[in-house]
């Protein structure tokens, strides 16, 4: 849990994460808990697989194999599954307000010496300030999804001025992506729990032209112009990741590789040189890793939405609110991962991945848990 919450901080994070990796082992060799195989742990398998032989057939294969240490982040979806409970579930969310709030405070405070401007952008606690907001945006729809479907009324005391502080910051960070998510998930959540609250979204809208200041709305109302600098080096990033998929549709350019062969591929209108990423999930993991490594990130998405929605319909499951809160996250993430590579950010990485093993896991008998053949294949 503490290595999910610190993941915007790289090191400290990769610390805990060690620590927990040794921990489980231990726990899996005393039989203090179990290994328990669902039906996410396939992709799982397949990306860490793919990804191998990606580097091996780089360019680069030095290199390629390098990158590949982030693979060990993986084992946070079977350790999710092993452990994760209903109390460690309501320990997450305090943490996870505890530490969003410190970072978008500093973001606010970073906000207010430099104005709202593109070019000095807050970024909290984190290295980027792209960063910041898809991994703020995250946990503002894993906090909201609790609020809305949450059995302990309590927990909106505290949750609802936690997202009124996060989405004033989100608004003001001029990140789309991050809005983007951020409408695709509440829209999301508002459709299946909440329909009558849609029809307040054109009113809403109205209100928010009115009292948002003006460089955020320049922001919103340039999403559609392709004159715009970054949309257009956006399009010319696709349309090149586009090619490099065409010409390496089997294992892509490589792990790390898209940096360096970006210039053959660059076309004349593109803004940046050498972009280290294509700002596109689906086309950065085929360009990068090959079509069958893009089928593999689908078949993520797949296996996570059918188990949510089986969760969900069961009355059964014991955390419906958890597996309510990582479906919206887990649909922004998606949404946002269409204008930025999140799939290859390393703090939002952590969560997402946390997020994907959810409604599959809550198997211990804490607090009144149980087993469930939610996903389940089979289990030791």
């Amino acid at each position: 849990m503490t290595g999910v919450t610190l993941s915007f901080l790289i090191a400290p994070a990769n610390f805990f994460l060690g620590l927990a990796i040794l921990t489980w082992v231990a726990a899996l060799v005393t039989k203090k808990t179990r290994f328990h195989w669902s039906a996410i742990l396939i992709p799982t398998l397949g990306w860490a697989l793919w990804s191998a032989v990606s580097a091996w057939f780089s360019q680069d294969r030095i290199d390629s194999l390098t990158s590949l240490d982030n693979l060990l982040t993986l084992l946070l979806i079977p350790m999710t599954l092993s452990l994760l409970t209903r109390r460690r579930w309501d320990q997450l969310l305090v943490m996870l307000a505890v530490a969003s709030s410190l970072s978008s405070a500093v973001a606010l405070w970073q906000t207010f010496n430099t104005g709202i401007d593109l070019q000095n952008r807050a970024a909290g606690l984190f290295s980027h300030y792209m960063t910041f907001a898809g991994w703020t945006m995250a946990v503002v729809l894993v906090l909201a999804g609790e609020a809305l479907r949450g059995s302990d009324p309590r927990k909106r005391w505290w949750i609802l001025p936690v997202l009124t502080l996060h989405t004033v910051l989100l608004a003001v960070s001029l990140t789309r992506n991050a809005w983007v998510g951020l409408a695709a998930g509440l829209g999301t959540a508002a459709l299946l729990w909440r329909p009558k609250a849609l029809l307040a979204a054109p009113l809403l809208a109205v209100i928010a032209v009115a009292i948002l200041p003006a460089q955020v709305r320049d922001r919103v109302t340039s999403i559609g112009d392709f004159q715009q600098h970054a949309n257009r080096d956006r399009v010319a990033m696709a349309r090149a990741g586009i090619a490099m998929a065409k010409d390496h549709p089997l294992v892509g350019v490589g792990p790390e590789q898209v940096k360096a062969v970006y210039p053959s591929y660059r076309l004349p209108e593109a803004v940046r040189e050498d972009p280290s990423h294509l700002h596109n999930n689906p086309i950065h993991i085929a360009a990068e890793r090959g079509i069958p490594a893009l089928a593999v990130w689908f078949a993520f998405l797949g296996v996570f939405f059918y188990g949510a929605c089986r969760a969900l319909r069961n009355p059964e499951f014991p955390a419906s609110a958890a597996v309510a809160s990582s479906l919206i996250a887990i649909i922004g993430l998606v949404a946002a991962g269409f204008f930025e590579y999140n799939w290859g950010d390393s703090e939002i990485w952590y969560f997402t991945l946390f997020l994907l093993a959810v409604p599959f896991s809550f198997r211990g008998r804490e607090n009144g848990d149980r087993p469930h053949p939610i996903g389940e294949i089979s289990s030791t």
